[in-house]
């Protein structure tokens, strides 16, 4: 399974929605092309995943057919701990926000899973505690943004009268009005990060959940550890090495060595090496990819060219101009001209 998966439980949500406009979501025209498959995954139990690709082409369709850019946030209101399986029965029975966001940390996957995953992280600073991931592509947004607000609003549901977020960080760009972002998280939404992130007060850490059940937990625990031993593992990592690099060039706006692309994967550089060779590629392969994507980026944010050849970590413009030319046989000041009306 190479391919972004994501669960069954979305589907659903969709599903709830349509009920509420009182739309019959086994006979809907605007879908006919994908009616067959939808049936079927709709009737998959909801802890069950489906190919991303298919979820975004319904999510889109019906974005379109009701002229409603904030569906996500429409399907986000009937959020419930079983649309995210046994993660969020595990959530919503842990003892405090700390352990409910060690057991988010420790089973994701049981809710989005793919090569390119990286599992949620968590860090301190100073008084604010970050959940968060990295930009995986920029044709993740939705499924990114419906999973924020589903996680937001499920949160308020297990620590209803005192967890209050401080902000929503998105890696992307707004996908609709800002107004409907607010109006929905209730709290600051930032775009254009190098990560997703939630943030929250490192004093809501201890929060008691009203839900708490030991008894239950232990038993979900030792079924979410079977159901994650049950899961492929990727021995192609390539597409994580990808993900890092990418990240570290948004992050740091310089160029990474491999030992600390290698060190952030928790391998060795010659494990890693070997990795890569066993993809017929290299570590320069990947670097020389994800520093044109990251050019791209920064000629459509108008960067000058020195100092996008500064931060992609060539020697000068002149490097960067041949870099670019032999990836993609247009000069820069080609590719600028082009994108002089859009800026």
């Amino acid at each position: 399974m190479q391919e972004l998966q994501i669960p069954n439980g979305y589907f659903q949500l969709w599903r709830m929605h349509m009920a509420e406009l009182k739309m019959d979501d086994a006979h809907l025209h605007f879908l006919a092309p994908y009616q067959q498959q939808l049936n079927h995954v709709l009737s998959l139990p909801i802890d069950s995943q489906s190919p991303h690709s298919f979820f975004s082409a319904v999510m889109e369709l019906t974005r379109q057919h009701l002229d409603c850019p904030q569906l996500i946030f429409e399907m986000a209101k009937f959020i419930r701990a079983e649309h995210f399986g046994v993660l969020g029965y595990m959530a919503s029975r842990s003892d405090s926000v700390a352990e409910a966001l060690q057991h988010i940390m420790r089973f994701s996957r049981l809710v989005i899973d793919g090569a390119a995953v990286i599992p949620m992280q968590l860090q301190s600073k100073g008084k604010e505690i970050y959940l968060y991931w990295p930009l995986h592509d920029d044709k993740y947004a939705l499924v990114n943004e419906l999973t924020t607000a589903c996680m937001a609003r499920l949160a308020k549901q297990i620590f209803p009268a005192s967890l209050q977020l401080l902000k929503i960080q998105f890696a992307h760009a707004p996908q609709m009005a800002r107004y409907h972002y607010e109006k929905f998280f209730g709290c600051s939404v930032e775009f254009g990060h190098a990560k997703y992130s939630f943030v929250i007060s490192s004093d809501s850490l201890d929060l008691k959940s009203e839900l708490a059940d030991p008894s239950l937990k232990r038993l979900l625990l030792k079924q979410a550890e079977e159901a994650i031993a049950s899961k492929p593992h990727f021995e192609n990592i390539v597409p994580q090495i990808h993900v890092h690099v990418a990240e570290y060039l948004r992050l740091n706006a310089q160029a990474p060595k491999i030992e600390s692309i290698a060190e952030e994967l928790h391998l060795s550089v010659r494990t890693m090496q070997r990795q890569l060779n066993g993809q017929n590629t290299s570590f320069k392969q990947v670097l020389d990819a994800e520093r044109m994507k990251r050019c791209e980026q920064l000629l459509q944010q108008n960067t000058p060219i020195a100092q996008i050849a500064l931060q992609l970590g060539y020697s000068d413009q002149s490097a960067l101009a041949r870099a670019y030319k032999a990836s993609t046989r247009e000069t820069l000041m080609q590719r600028k001209k082009r994108l002089k009306p859009q800026l």
